[in-house]
């Protein structure tokens, strides 16, 4: 368990190292799970101990969203002054997304499949 730990907080100190010495406008814990990924891609998956650790870690991922939630209570006057932009922004993002995501899709299914637009 001790390794597994240890593995997650190198890939994560990695990523904070790399991201505070580019000055990428990139989180430097995102920058470590993709070298995280890489890593585990390259070795041919995780393994069974850091397996265990992760779905573990899984298991409390719903106790991570307490301080957001408890910071979205605090800021309720921001979020009452502000609802509109904030609704506005989530919609606009949220089909921005959808239709990127569409145009990808369509993009590569007639790259893998020659040209033809039928998968």
């Amino acid at each position: 368990m001790l390794a597994a730990i240890s593995t997650l907080l190198l890939f994560q100190f990695v990523g904070e190292t790399l991201a505070t010495v580019t000055h990428v406008p990139v989180p430097g814990p995102l920058i470590g799970m993709v070298l995280l990924l890489a890593w585990l891609m390259v070795r041919g998956g995780p393994s069974v101990e850091l397996e265990r650790f992760g779905r573990s870690l899984l298991s409390w991922l719903a106790l991570l969203f307490v301080p957001a939630a408890t910071g979205l209570v605090t800021g309720l006057r921001l979020l009452e002054a502000d609802w509109w932009r904030i609704a506005l922004a989530i919609a606009v993002s949220t089909a921005l997304g959808l239709a990127t995501t569409g145009w990808l899709m369509d993009r590569l299914t007639r790259l893998i499949h020659g040209g033809q637009g039928q998968p």
